[in-house]
């Protein structure tokens, strides 16, 4: 993926976060729950960002490795 997919991958789900967190907010009434929906809405799109910017993660260091690619036979 080359940096513009990656961005508009990220500001797609983090709009959609960013919806549900409207939607909810309409209906909190006391500071504590307003505070702890805000910070679980927050470390969401945290991951997200942190999932999507990644890219394609490496193979397994810990892979067994093919004896025949080693020996050549």
């Amino acid at each position: 993926m080359n940096k513009a997919e990656i961005k508009a991958a990220i500001l797609e789900s983090v709009s959609a976060e960013l919806d549900q967190w409207l939607d909810k907010q309409e209906n909190i009434r006391s500071g504590y729950e307003y505070e702890s929906e805000f910070m679980k809405v927050a470390q969401r799109v945290n991951k997200l960002m942190l999932e999507k910017s990644q890219g394609q993660l490496p193979g397994s260091r810990n892979k067994k490795n093919d004896s025949t690619l080693v020996s050549g036979k």
